[in-house]
């Protein structure tokens, strides 16, 4: 069962800051031979919050929308004649968390790539809950880039290994990023320091990540760490070995509280400096699929 990245939507505001996201998104389509949607949401709130003090109406200027849409056409284009991918682009109006999950929903996306800065201007969309929101709500897995990052490929992946759904998934769905780069994974498996009879389980499911990985001929090591704060191991972790991206599961607790905002996926997102490609478990029936795979590779070595 093989996992294909076939389509990529890259959510850009052509803001220096969103310019890593957009580079990363067009060379992971590259390498992939995935089609690219480009897409900009102009956001209804910033607009009317600059300009509701001196004009009636509150909708977007036409004119600026179709400025908008003529610089994101030609940017397409200019895309298609340097790589030989199909890339078409979209302007949308609204809330841009709200609308860039519908889109990628709409248009079945792959993956969603976009910026940890500067997508929604003043308001700072992609800082806070606004962008916990869209990695959990949006219908494909999401990769963040931060509006500093410079690399384009990704030679070296963390992969941050609890005892919770989505860690078969999240490797199920990265394997097609894994093998273009031929990247080498740090397994590192994070246990209660207060639960320690939880290690053996989370022992035996990292051998069974590992044997999939040894089939697939992946490069991997890995590390246990019995701790107190996952996110801040991961964080130290990150540095330790110099990756250059993190791929984590996201669970599917929609409650955006405070206690929420200070989650594992959150504080991820808000304090580690390299993208991060968040995956959401995918549905019952694939992952019986995954499990049936996993268990035919386990025969074939053992038997």
């Amino acid at each position: 069962m093989k996992s294909k990245i076939s389509k990529i939507v890259i959510a850009t505001d052509f803001s220096p800051l969103s310019e890593s996201a957009f580079k990363a998104g067009i060379a992971i389509a590259f390498r992939q031979k995935a089609e690219v949607k480009l897409l900009h949401v102009i956001d209804s709130f910033d607009y009317i919050e600059q300009l509701q003090k001196l004009h009636p109406y509150f909708g977007i200027d036409p004119v600026h929308f179709q400025s908008i849409g003529r610089y994101l056409d030609m940017l397409a284009a200019k895309i298609h004649e340097n790589t030989g991918l199909k890339v078409s682009s979209k302007v949308l109006e609204g809330l841009p968390a709200e609308k860039i999950c519908a889109y990628a929903s709409q248009q079945k996306a792959s993956l969603l790539v976009m910026g940890t800065h500067g997508i929604s201007g003043a308001r700072e969309l992609f800082m806070g809950s606004d962008a916990f929101r869209i990695i959990k709500n949006c219908a494909c897995p999401v990769l963040t880039v931060p509006g500093n990052w410079e690399k384009t490929s990704f030679g070296k992946v963390l992969f941050p290994v609890q005892l919770k759904p989505g860690t078969f998934e999240k490797y199920f769905y990265a394997r097609p990023i894994i093998e273009k780069n031929n990247s080498d994974i740090f397994i590192l498996g994070l246990s209660e320091r207060s639960k320690p009879g939880e290690f053996k389980e989370l022992a035996a499911l990292v051998d069974k990540l590992k044997l999939q990985m040894h089939n697939d001929r992946v490069n991997f090591r890995s590390a246990f760490c019995p701790c107190t704060d996952f996110p801040e191991k991961v964080v130290e972790t990150a540095g330790e070995v110099s990756a250059d991206l993190a791929v984590i599961a996201v669970n599917l607790n929609n409650d955006f509280s405070s206690e929420s905002a200070g989650s594992f996926e959150q504080r991820l997102l808000n304090h580690l400096n390299i993208p991060i490609l968040s995956i959401k478990p995918f549905s019952h029936q694939v992952s019986l699929d995954l499990q049936m795979e996993l268990a035919d590779n386990s025969s074939r070595v053992f038997n």
